[in-house]
């Protein structure tokens, strides 16, 4: 090799490097990696949009809305807490409030407030009150009462729920345990 300088030149001349052989003729196409890989990305987010469709449908419930569906009707359990915590506390005023109105159709509220306060100095205040469900449908529910007055034994009766617009209301209910029996209003609750 050479280092010095050619005379004229101010560069000095260094050996380049071989070149590989150039192939004379039509030039290939570079390779289509993109046009491949198409289908592959199209079918990964496919499939994740697939399964976000399929998580928020099944969330959902499988079943498309409808107006029984989009409209529940709300949980009766607080009117039955009611119903129970107004026999224990002789808060009959409010009890007379959590009958339907064909059943207060049958008397005034004074008149079932008397009866009521009459079964508690004959039969002894409700101590306890407890329920559970004996039937249930989308608008009616059937609890059974366990009911101990005074010293007497636990006892039971029947109540019948039925939802109306202004929200579960007392339809139907054993009067054996809420009446005295002598009393002229028979049915007040029944």
């Amino acid at each position: 090799m050479n280092d010095r300088t050619p005379p004229g030149s101010r560069y000095p001349t260094y050996a380049r490097p071989e070149r590989p052989e150039r192939y004379e003729g039509t030039a290939k196409p570079a390779p289509r990696r993109t046009l491949q890989a198409l289908p592959v990305a199209l079918g990964l987010v496919a499939g994740v949009l697939l399964v976000i469709v399929g998580a928020t449908l099944l969330s959902r419930g499988s079943t498309p809305p409808t107006a029984s569906t989009t409209a529940k009707t709300p949980a009766f359990a607080p009117t039955a807490r009611q119903l129970c915590d107004d026999l224990t506390s002789q808060r009959y005023d409010d009890l007379y409030g959590l009958l339907e109105p064909a059943q207060q159709q049958i008397g005034p509220r004074d008149q079932f407030v008397a009866v009521q306060r009459q079964l508690d100095a004959q039969l002894g205040a409700v101590q306890t009150c407890a329920y559970s469900v004996s039937q249930q449908d989308a608008r009616h529910v059937t609890l059974t009462l366990k009911i101990t007055r005074g010293s007497a034994p636990t006892a039971k009766a029947q109540a019948q729920l039925t939802y109306e617009q202004q929200g579960w209301r007392i339809s139907d209910y054993d009067t054996s345990l809420v009446a005295a029996p002598s009393q002229l209003w028979s049915g007040a609750i029944n």
